[in-house]
């Protein structure tokens, strides 16, 4: 006779297959009464189907009018068979856009109110120092669901589109018997608004091809885009992008309890990947949300430009005209952008909330964002430079195996949460993916890279080519054209002081542009960079030409509410 406990695992007797103890100890209770499994007569001599499996994550085994006789060891192998699916855990992650990894409660921010982050944090690892495959959406989050470094994919700008013949993370969890969906932003382009997620209710907020007109926000226009002279215009206000997140949370909450319930019924587990827009500029944020910073958020902590400015940052310093930002703008865009991490982390605890009592105890959660964020410090802004404020990402994960209230001071990347998703899964691997599981930590290596080939809104500068490798104790910045720059992170966390001119680094600084170099070809890199950029070109003309449909586009049903407050 088999049993079956309170959480839906078989038993054998007192004996729980899913704890292997002399007695149920499942997170949901004890045994229930038994229930035996039919045997081979009695299942042969039904006449209607019959259910095998009851409530919980197990699944259910419908079995129809049988022609022959059934032997229990058939039905248990169909069981064992279902069960390596149904035991592998319901992953459901977070992404943001431009959420600066220092800027939470558990990253050690005082003024920073992150009470839902900082939650999750406290119950599950807070990696310390996670970067982005590159410092500008498309070719970050490309990265992140390939595998594949931007350089590989070819995926370089944000004009750029993910091919469809590239498997993602989406491809491979569904074929490992799970189901993918995506609730919100990932900055697709192209017709493949997809690319191997089962279902979208709510695609992108912005355009869907380069070129296409960004969502109308009315009056608050001037205060969007990547130039000095919009930062102006930052403070508090409504704008649709704000309304755009508090629709994505709602649709996460629903997809969440219709994947719950599937999961209970079926034993299919899922992926869930919900993308907010927010913090990404514009800096306005809700009176509500602005005010309880205003007057808190301190100035920028390394002030404006170095005396000493390298080459590449200045020319992106002078094509941002970041120049001349007021005092006041600073301060007013930096208490909009605590305002709109406040409100994302609002949010996110409606979402964790729903996660808690659904009871998906073994879930998988996780938190992270595509890039990080300037906010003013040496006077720069946005993202696109490979200072830890622009390339380093926030990542939490709770889950069985991450140890609660643990700081992890790994170097690690996207793509090796990536590689650990896959692993969870158990999934097929992504050809050439550069990630790492960081569930074994027996031979990590301390080293993971970022690159950065232009193509910022509203920067005017030619295609660069910019590599970052970032080690346990050294970071190098390689600039294809000009100098590199060098770190000494342990001595010197703020990146003040470039030592790729100091004669006693010269052993450190050659071995690092070596790692920089090896299967990176800027040579090559710059001739798919015209390549890409002519064809950029004619599909900008044919969107102004056509002005193709964007189905999977979410547009703003009540574009009046765009105002200052």
């Amino acid at each position: 006779m088999r049993r079956d406990c309170a959480q839906g695992y078989w038993t054998n007797q007192s004996e729980c297959t899913h704890c292997h103890r002399n007695k149920c100890r499942c997170p949901r209770g004890s045994p229930k009464s038994a229930e035996t499994i039919p045997d081979k007569h009695e299942i042969s001599s039904l006449s209607h189907p019959v259910q095998l499996a009851r409530n919980g994550p197990t699944t259910i085994l419908i079995m129809t009018i049988l022609s022959r006789p059934v032997s229990r060891k058939e039905l248990l192998a169909t069981h064992f068979r279902e069960e390596q699916v149904e035991n592998r855990p319901d992953i459901i992650m977070v992404m943001t856009d431009q959420h600066a990894a220092r800027i939470m409660g558990c990253a050690g921010d005082p003024v920073a109110e992150t009470p839902s982050l900082d939650h999750l944090a406290s119950q599950g690892t807070f990696f310390e120092n996670c970067y982005c495959p590159s410092p500008l959406c498309v070719p970050s989050r490309m990265a992140f669901l390939s595998g594949l470094e931007p350089h590989q994919s070819g995926v370089l700008t944000n004009d750029d589109y993910l091919a469809s013949d590239i498997p993602t993370i989406a491809h491979a969890l569904s074929a490992a018997g799970y189901d993918c969906r995506l609730v919100g932003r990932m900055h697709f382009y192209g017709p493949d608004q997809m690319h191997g997620f089962s279902a979208r209710p709510i695609g992108d907020i912005g355009p869907s091809f380069p070129g296409a007109p960004p969502p109308d926000i009315g009056p608050l226009t001037k205060g969007r885009g990547n130039r000095g002279p919009e930062l102006e215009h930052s403070g508090a206000g409504e704008t649709s992008y704000q309304a755009y997140d508090l629709t994505v949370a709602e649709q996460a909450q629903e997809t969440l309890r219709a994947l719950a319930g599937q999961r209970r019924r079926s034993g299919r587990p899922f992926f869930l990947l919900v993308s907010f827009f927010c913090p990404h500029p514009p800096y306005i944020a809700r009176r509500a949300d602005y005010d309880v910073f205003d007057g808190r958020v301190p100035p920028p902590l390394l002030g404006g430009p170095p005396e000493a400015d390298h080459p590449a940052i200045t020319a992106w310093r002078e094509a941002g005209g970041v120049g001349a930002v007021s005092a006041s703008a600073t301060q007013r865009s930096r208490t909009a952008y605590y305002g709109l991490v406040h409100m994302i982390d609002r949010l996110c605890g409606q979402l964790f909330e729903a996660i808690d009592e659904l009871g998906l105890d073994d879930a998988v959660t996780v938190y992270t964002s595509d890039h990080g964020e300037c906010l003013g410090e040496r006077g720069l802004w946005w993202k696109s430079v490979m200072y830890d404020q622009s390339v380093k990402v926030p990542l939490v994960i709770r889950a069985p195996e991450m140890m609660p209230g643990a700081v992890d001071r790994r170097v690690t990347n996207l793509t090796d949460l990536s590689a650990t998703i896959l692993g969870w899964a158990e999934a097929p691997a992504l050809p050439q993916h550069s990630g790492r599981d960081l569930r074994d930590a027996r031979e990590w290596e301390d080293e993971t890279y970022s690159a950065y080939y232009g193509g910022l809104m509203n920067i005017s500068l030619p295609p660069l080519r910019h590599r970052m490798v970032r080690t346990h104790r050294h970071k190098l910045m390689w600039f294809d054209g000009d100098e590199p720059m060098l770190f000494d992170l342990a001595a010197d966390p703020l990146e003040e002081n470039d030592l790729a001119g100091d004669p006693s680094c010269a052993a450190i600084l050659s071995a690092l542009e070596r790692k920089v170099l090896e299967g990176w070809e800027p040579a090559q890199i710059a001739t798919h960079q015209e390549v890409n950029r002519a064809r950029s070109q004619v599909v900008r003309q044919w969107v102004r030409a056509t002005q193709p449909e964007e189905p999977a586009r979410w547009i703003d049903p009540r574009r009046e509410r765009n105002r200052y407050e």
